[in-house]
């Protein structure tokens, strides 16, 4: 049958992608509209034949009309043949198409709603999947933002604690030269004080030979050797580079009282003991 053709000449695959549901139901309406159009054809045609039939029977022979008469009780009665029960049988067959066809649009009907069901269903599907790539496209940027920050924060702790470090080496090396610096003054005071130990010292025993000197009444031998202790320590805190100026710098580190400060600018080294000078130190004498 036609109805049938219609509904089995299409397969059950959806097509997809794109406008394939707005395609489908197009399609699908179209063919619903052929399925109407045929099932009026089909009515059409079968009130024709009923037509026909009805005409067929109008047009059979007397005998036959009269013979479908018969007298019961002397009446003249329709006689009960078969030929009654062919209208009868023609309307049965006609409710039999009609049940028919209703029942394929039925299930016509319910095979496009199932294509429907189906092609929506596929449809949220496609766009669930459009959007969660969408979303993790979108959160693998944001992650990667997140590790180039995270490493910039690792890499910016790393520099401060190796700045740290270095602060800590920096503060430890300025506490060692602090406490160097200190003991070299300690040292230097004991320097300064031994000096001025040894300057009293000399003139107290000068004094003491000026005074032996009176009590004998001869006093140029002492005086000759008071000259010499004078002259010895004259001497010794004499520039040892220039000879002619009072030294009045220790040098650093190996603590000698050798230089004027005229002549410290020049040196590199010890008069003294030749040691390399680290620096040089001003004693107020």
């Amino acid at each position: 049958m036609a109805i049938q053709a219609q509904l089995y000449s299409e397969n059950l695959g959806f097509p997809l992608g794109g406008g394939g549901s707005e395609d489908w139901m197009e399609n699908a309406c179209g063919g619903f509209n052929d399925f109407s159009f045929n099932l009026q054809q089909q009515q059409q045609q079968l009130l024709q034949k009923q037509q026909q039939y009805n005409h067929h029977q109008q047009l059979q022979n007397p005998i036959q009309r009269n013979q479908s008469f018969c007298f019961e009780n002397n009446v003249l009665l329709p006689k009960k043949n078969s030929s009654n029960r062919q209208p009868m049988a023609f309307s049965e067959s006609i409710a039999n198409q009609v049940q028919k066809q209703r029942q394929e649009i039925d299930r016509f009907l319910t095979i496009q709603n199932e294509r429907l069901r189906l092609a929506l269903q596929e449809q949220r599907k496609q766009q669930t999947a459009a959007l969660l790539k969408k979303m993790e496209a979108k959160a693998q940027i944001m992650l990667r933002q997140k590790d180039e920050e995270m490493a910039k924060a690792v890499n910016r702790a790393m520099e401060l604690e190796e700045f740290l470090r270095k602060m800590e080496i920096e503060s430890q090396t300025w506490q060692r030269v602090a406490k160097e610096n200190e003991e070299m003054v300690m040292s230097l005071n004991n320097t300064i004080e031994q000096l001025r130990e040894s300057t009293c010292f000399s003139t107290s025993g000068a004094e003491d030979a000026e005074s032996c000197c009176d009590n004998g009444g001869d006093g140029t031998g002492e005086g000759n050797r008071e000259q010499e202790i004078e002259e010895h320590r004259t001497r010794k805190m004499m520039c040892k580079s220039c000879n002619s100026r009072n030294s009045c710098v220790v040098f650093l580190p190996c603590r000698h009282l050798c230089s004027c400060k005229a002549c410290e600018a020049f040196l590199d080294s010890c008069p003294v003991c030749g040691m390399v000078k680290k620096a040089g130190i001003e004693a107020l004498i």
